[in-house]
């Protein structure tokens, strides 16, 4: 298929064969892709990957050559824009797992978030190479370690320099010149997150100032859960100001671990568009 590519590789510090068990048994993907309905074992399948309570993928494989190369075509949920997916297993030992998508979408972000799931799977499996069990051909999708039980996902934090000494970014008269927030009064009720989905508004549960050098937002990323917590501060010099912003708790939100990262890395995005906008108002 004609379309845009994403790619990530990483190290395994494994042989062939065992980084395609990794690949193809049902047992030993949970551990970093998600709960495969079955083995892969052939040309022309069609195994469903569950990702999340609501997240799965149905995959048709196109192409096997066992240890080298798996090829398939995926559907999120069966219906969105098929995509092509290829792993290419190099080497005998150690090997280079190398995964590459072809999408047919053009956006920028799209392109962004598809390559940042690669990362964290394969993040996740090189994690998992140490325990993973063994598990007899033909096994199914019990056994392994589910998504939800990769590594906590990290805190955000970003900075950036602004060339302009004497301002003053988090009075609130310029605030909302930069910072995507909105309500019909004072403290702001809405954080808004802007991706190829739109802006989308989350509630602002707690606003706390420190004068003009620090604002702490307790922001609700996923209703029901405990709010994330984010500060921007702003530090002084003669010749410049320093703007950080660290955003915290996505550990502890209740969605499986893909879901999580998704979100998190479109924070992060935002964050830094929201750094840059300051950097130039």
């Amino acid at each position: 298929m004609r379309g845009f590519t994403v790619e990530h590789a990483v190290e395994l510090p494994c042989d062939a064969a065992t980084a395609w068990e990794m690949l193809v048994r049902a047992g030993r993907a949970r551990a970093w892709w998600g709960r495969m309905e079955g083995d892969i074992t052939h040309v022309a399948q069609e195994v469903a990957v569950s990702t999340g309570a609501s997240s799965v993928y149905h995959v048709w494989i196109e192409a096997m050559v066992p240890e080298h190369v798996l090829e398939f075509t995926s559907a999120y949920l069966g219906v969105s824009p098929v995509t092509r997916v290829r792993f290419d297993v190099l080497g005998a030992g150690p090997v280079r797992l190398r995964v590459t998508e072809t999408l047919e979408s053009t956006d920028p972000a799209t392109l962004y978030q598809a390559r940042r799931l690669w990362q964290h799977r394969l993040a996740r499996l090189v994690a998992a190479l140490p325990a993973a069990p063994a598990v007899a051909p033909g096994a199914g999708a019990g056994g392994g370690y589910a998504p939800g039980d990769a590594p906590p996902v990290g805190d955000i934090s970003v900075c950036c320099t602004l060339d302009r000494p004497g301002w003053r970014p988090l009075h609130r008269a310029v605030l909302r010149d930069w910072l995507p927030l909105s309500g019909p009064a004072w403290p702001p009720r809405w954080f808004y997150v802007i991706d190829s989905e739109g802006p989308r508004p989350f509630p602002i549960i707690r606003w706390r100032v420190h004068f003009d050098d620090l604002i702490a937002l307790g922001i609700e990323a996923v209703r029901g859960c405990p709010p994330t917590e984010a500060e921007v501060a702003v530090t002084a010099t003669p010749a410049a100001l320093e703007l950080r912003v660290r955003h915290t708790g996505w550990s502890a939100l209740d969605l499986d671990a893909e879901t999580r990262e998704v979100l998190r890395d479109r924070f992060l995005a935002t964050w830094q568009h929201t750094l840059q906008r300051a950097a130039h108002v």
